[in-house]
């Protein structure tokens, strides 16, 4: 199947009711043609429009630390998780709640400096929303910050994360131990999207920022 006959067919299926088609003038930026990467400028405009504090905080968890969204939902009830001393995020095996995973515990770090704030912020609050709750959120939102919603789901923090990672030329074998799957995977649907000078520019002010580069 030729790359345009899939994109026809999974913008047709993908949303039926919603009728969303991808911004033409980001294409590149769609992992496999589905899932919405962002650049660290959508990014701000999508949590500059998020009403809400504790889902500013969601989003900002997310992003940072590359979880699956299960994985950050059982992280609230898991306090003991987050190493506080150490400012690192210690998941087990049973975190993941995945059949197939290619690491049975990770550890994530480094993390920002001030991210125990942004954890009491967490905890404080109530339990993260269902995904599905959380996806329809963050399509709305986006239609807010004049970003095209087509692909935005609770995996395009994961993988935004990754994907600027990656850009910012940290070694693949760190990326691929902090997000918890191999290098193939890595290989495969992170290092062809394509940023341009600006966007690597802000990538890696952003990251710089963040602690998660030098």
């Amino acid at each position: 199947m030729d790359k345009v006959t899939h994109e026809k067919i999974t913008e047709s299926t993908k949303y039926p009711k919603l009728k969303l088609k991808r911004d033409p003038n980001t294409i590149h930026h769609y992992l496999k043609g589905e899932i919405k990467i962002l650049t660290p400028a959508e990014y701000q405009k999508l949590r500059n429009v998020i009403p809400q504090k504790r889902h500013k905080t969601l989003l900002d968890i997310l992003l940072i630390t590359g979880m699956r969204y299960i994985e950050v939902q059982r992280l609230w009830e898991h306090k003991e998780w987050y190493m506080r001393n150490e400012n690192m995020i210690h998941l087990d095996g049973e975190a993941q709640q995945k059949h197939r995973r290619s690491q049975q515990e990770r550890t994530i770090h480094p993390l920002p400096g001030m991210f125990d704030l942004l954890m009491d912020n967490f905890y404080s609050d109530r339990k993260p929303p269902a995904e599905s709750n959380w996806n329809t959120d963050l399509r709305a939102w986006a239609k807010l910050a004049g970003i095209a919603p087509y692909g935005l789901s609770a995996k395009t923090t994961r993988k935004t994360i990754e994907s600027w990672l990656i850009k910012a030329e940290v070694n693949e074998s760190a990326v691929c131990l902090r997000a918890g799957h191999d290098s193939v995977t890595s290989m495969k649907h992170y290092q062809g999207l394509a940023f341009n000078d600006i966007e690597t520019q802000d990538i890696i002010r952003q990251l710089t920022v963040w602690g998660l580069v030098k």
